[in-house]
């Protein structure tokens, strides 16, 4: 009878507790950072020839004269330094996105290449969280660290030509604010996000394609590119294919720096408010695009599923 109850009193073995979806996705994206260093180093690489570059740089300014020099006033001078904060963001990003593209075309290709896909289809993790982590990665994590880089890089910079400054090795033509360069990188931050919306779906094809062909994704990815509208115009003489690229590659920017027709020409520190926001965020194409990237996404991750090369 004491062995009964003992028996019945006995607590069962506890279950093993859920896995952190959490800390496996931040696992799965360390993963991918560690398996392709060049998603970070060659960004770094080029922020930082960026910033070392204004040690040896000559500005034309010195060729003219003080008089000239002495014309140039402080509203001329704080467009400078938000136009360098621009050319910088637009560098690092261009440069991120470049190599952000072709770990997108190779990332679900390679694993099968190199048979690796084998060891990680042993663990469990889901082929969802797997090809979510690598969209994850490639639409919040690296556009998030060029930003940062380029900020650093800027801010480098700058105290870089400020010292050539004092010691009378180049022109004065850059004003340091912390109200216009905050107001800069502000209208950078919101830029970044409207673009990792709009090339979302560009990020999702790159997956897709990289978990469905078999062999060179990155001829895949750019002959149709290429045969497609030339094919189009030859044969029906139209140009739709080419349109649609082109409006897919730079639409959104169309729509936030032009208002009623016009291009929106900006007042000095009124930058954040003179584009046309509310045009680009509430562009359909825009929320269609993030649709149809969430479907390829499934669409990677189920033919991740069953492709198996090996």
């Amino acid at each position: 009878m004491s062995t009964d109850s003992t028996v019945l009193g006995a607590t069962a073995p506890a279950a093993d507790p859920a896995p952190d979806l959490r800390l496996t996705l931040r696992t799965l994206v360390r993963r991918e950072l560690w398996e392709h260093p060049a998603l970070w180093r060659v960004p770094l690489i080029v922020a930082a020839v960026l910033a070392l570059c204004t040690i040896f740089s000559v500005s034309l300014g010195i060729q003219v004269n003080d008089q000239r020099l002495s014309l140039i006033g402080e509203p001329e001078r704080v467009i400078v330094l938000n136009m360098s904060q621009i050319v910088w963001a637009l560098i690092v990003s261009l440069v991120t996105g470049v190599v952000g593209t072709f770990y997108a075309l190779d990332c679900l290709y390679a694993e099968r290449k190199d048979r690796s896909i084998l060891f990680w289809k042993s663990l469990p993790v889901s082929d969802e969280l797997t090809v979510l982590s690598k969209f994850v990665l490639l639409i919040a994590l690296l556009p998030l660290f060029a930003f940062v880089l380029a900020s650093a890089s800027h801010l480098l910079s700058l105290a870089i030509w400020k010292l050539r400054v004092a010691t009378g090795g180049a022109p004065d033509v850059v004003a340091w604010g912390l109200i216009p360069w905050l107001r800069a990188e502000a209208v950078i931050f919101l830029c970044m996000l409207l673009g990792v919306l709009w090339y979302a779906p560009l990020m999702a094809a790159a997956l897709l394609l990289s978990a469905w062909v078999k062999r060179s994704p990155i001829l895949w990815a750019t002959l149709p590119l290429l045969l497609l509208p030339i094919f189009e115009h030859i044969v029906f003489r139209t140009h739709y294919v080419w349109r649609f690229i082109q409006y897919r590659s730079n639409g959104v920017w169309d729509l936030l720096t032009h208002r009623d027709g016009h291009e929106v020409i900006s007042r000095q520190g009124k930058l954040l408010h003179d584009l046309n926001w509310a045009a680009a965020v509430g562009s359909p194409d825009l929320w269609l695009g993030l649709i149809a990237a969430a479907a390829m996404l499934y669409g990677a991750a189920r033919i991740r599923r069953y492709r198996d090369d090996t």
